[in-house]
């Protein structure tokens, strides 16, 4: 393979122009492989041989569908059972088998490419998640650059001590469509190029890339999901029934008082089964959508999705430093990603509510089961706000009455504390100590456990995630990055104040770095914790949020050498249905290019900013460093031409 790089202004690297492949060395003209429906019936296909892969049709991932044969050729696939690999499909990559400790969540991407020098041609055609399987599968990517999703030490279970991330690849010509999280996801990849991809239909990013070298995107589009039927917690169902499974499968005797009535694992495993199946039933089977709240109240109380958008933090595009993206905003670390180059890239729309979940703290730590999910004791029904998993929204006064959810976590952390668990169900994570357990057991009010509003945590949600808002290109913790002809368009954060059960702190969260609540924000850039930045010729338009301040392009930590030229910022409704409550929320601004205090080197050029509406403030240009340069023409050698 050969790759032709050229050099960008003030150092950065305009990364991959062409790509030249070859399957062996004496093969100038290598044979594609042609990907079928058929390729993907039972479960993710892996690419690890380098080579030219085209897909022959569209293709709709739902490998073992609820009403499908399960291993056993005779038992049919429930919701709860559906979609997820077989025992037997478990071994090595040599026998055609899944990776245990990878796949241990499930099918989690439609393509795997772990192989370096490949050429994946979508061929005009488009690649997407069922909506079956984006309904069970919450943790999921089209196309996935590693051989599993997480680094090591990372992410909702053990994924072992290695991971294979692919370098030199090319996607181009087609459509990523549905993923309940990402569209392209990988970690650590090297000359990644992609070009000629729509995104449409995902929940989280279009392209989510940590501790990429050499990342080239052009000619590509985005508009995030808006047909969202669940929030969060229907994920944390799907996570916890293997521990659920194998209390019963084993014949736990470890049972659960909730109400003075002992619950079983049979039991709380009937619940969780039926939860999911009804919610299944109604979205998917009866094609509502949605969970029937005539039908099943119980579900509709715990998963609907009042706003069919995602409730959690929303990206368009995504580079982050090497692992997950779920604290707050970075400072330069010391291994960054680097040469980036975005052209002619646009996000036409995305959509989110964001929804805080307050966290119980226990021991200095926040309260979650083996999975990393929060143990919730402050959600509210959708609707009419009424409390969940206790009796009253008054401490004094309430008491655990419980969910299918929090019972089935609450169980599993009790029979964790029995030593009841092999080690490939890990239990590292959990954080529901004895005192939980004699708190739900006992029947005594809440604040016996919890003695004071230090004992919450705020600012995060289900999976504990710091708060970001809506985020249109977010090229934190990057090095080298030129952006040219982009927009970030259509941005709209729908979530709410942060809540008061914090008090008016300056940091609640352990992992967020910028002081406040970060949930109800929308911004069209961000540029955190990165260095020699060009973004020339670029857009952020129609940004609105309902209770938190919105930015077009915002500068952040200490990022340095950062040049902004010929950008436009317009149409921007900040805060205006924003009630203040006491709690940690900054009064709405709507910001054309905001500047942060750590922040260093920073040239604006020809900044246009119209049409801005807020609750607060109203700024063109907000320089909190008090050291940005403002020149009045763009100096043309700094950009690239068309």
């Amino acid at each position: 393979m050969k790759m032709y790089i050229r050099k960008s202004y003030a150092g950065a690297c305009i990364a991959i122009v062409t790509l030249l492949f070859s399957s062996t060395a004496s093969s100038k003209h290598p044979k594609a492989v042609y990907l079928h429906q058929s390729d993907f019936t039972n479960g993710t296909y892996i690419i690890h041989k380098p080579g030219i892969y085209r897909l022959a049709e569209d293709i709709s991932f739902n490998p073992h569908p609820p009403g499908s044969l399960g291993e056993d050729g005779i038992t049919a696939l429930d919701a709860y059972t559906g979609g997820r690999p077989f025992p037997s499909q478990f071994g090595s990559l040599e026998d055609g088998k899944y990776d245990p400790a990878a796949f241990g969540i499930g099918f989690f991407a439609a393509i795997v490419i772990q192989a370096n020098n490949v050429v994946l041609d979508l061929n005009g055609h488009t690649i997407e998640q069922s909506k079956e399987h984006a309904l069970l599968q919450r943790f999921f990517a089209v196309i996935e650059l590693s051989d599993q999703p997480f680094v090591p030490g990372q992410g909702p279970s053990d994924f072992g001590t290695d991971i294979t991330c692919a370098e030199n690849v090319w996607i181009k010509n087609g459509i990523i469509g549905r993923s309940a999280h990402h569209g392209i996801h990988g970690n650590a990849n090297k000359n990644i190029f992609i070009t000629n991809v729509d995104f449409v239909d995902f929940e989280v990013a279009a392209i989510a890339l940590n501790g990429v070298e050499g990342l080239t995107v052009i000619g590509s589009t985005a508009m995030n999901r808006e047909d969202v039927p669940i929030v969060g917690t229907f994920s944390t169902a799907r996570f916890i029934t293997p521990y659920i499974d194998w209390l019963v499968d084993t014949g736990s005797t470890t049972t659960l008082t909730v109400q003075g009535a002992p619950l079983s694992a049979v039991d709380i495993r009937n619940a969780l089964r039926d939860a999911i199946n009804n919610a299944y039933e109604d979205i998917i089977t009866d094609g509502l959508g949605f969970v029937d709240e005539a039908e099943h109240p119980e579900e509709y109380a715990l998963f609907h999705n009042k706003h069919g958008i995602i409730d959690g933090n929303a990206y368009g595009y995504l580079i982050n430093k090497f692992g997950v993206a779920v604290g707050g905003f970075p400072y330069q670390p010391p291994v960054p990603s680097k040469n980036i180059l975005f052209r002619d890239v646009h996000i036409l729309s995305e959509r989110a509510f964001i929804n805080e979940v307050i966290a119980l703290k226990l021991n200095g730590k926040q309260a979650m089961d083996p999975v990393g999910a929060l143990f919730m004791l402050k959600n509210l029904h959708p609707d009419t706000g009424v409390p969940l998993t206790v009796s009253s929204l008054d401490d004094s006064a309430a008491v655990y009455i419980g969910t299918t959810l929090s019972n089935a976590q609450a169980l599993v952390a009790k029979a964790s504390l029995n030593n009841e668990f092999p080690s490939f169900l890990s239990t590292t994570r959990l954080n529901i100590t004895q005192a939980v357990i004699d708190w739900i057991e006992n029947g005594t009010t809440l604040d016996t456990l919890v003695l004071s509003p230090d004992d919450y945590i705020c600012n995060g949600d289900t999976m504990f995630h710091v708060n970001k808002g809506v985020i249109g290109f977010k090229m934190d913790a990057a090095k080298n990055v030129l952006m040219h002809n982009t927009s970030a368009s259509n941005l709209e954060n729908l979530g709410e104040v942060g809540s008061e059960i914090c008090g008016n702190y300056v940091k609640s969260h352990p992992d967020a770095t910028l002081p406040g609540y970060g949930g109800a924000k929308v911004r069209g850039y961000t540029f955190a914790g990165s260095k020699n930045v060009i973004v020339c010729n670029s857009s952020a338009s129609n940004l609105k949020s309902l209770a938190g301040t919105v930015t077009g392009f915002d500068i952040l930590t200490d990022s340095e050498n950062i040049s902004l030229k010929d950008i436009d910022v317009s149409n921007i409704e900040a805060g205006l249905s924003f009630v203040p409550n006491g709690g940690p929320n900054e009064e709405p601004d709507a910001l054309g290019v905001h500047i942060s205090q750590d922040a260093g080197k920073v040239i604006l050029n020809k900044i246009s900013v119209d049409n801005f509406t807020a609750f607060d403030e109203e700024d063109d240009i907000r320089d909190d460093s008090g050291n940005a340069t403002i020149v009045p023409a763009c100096k043309k050698k700094h950009c690239l031409k068309h």
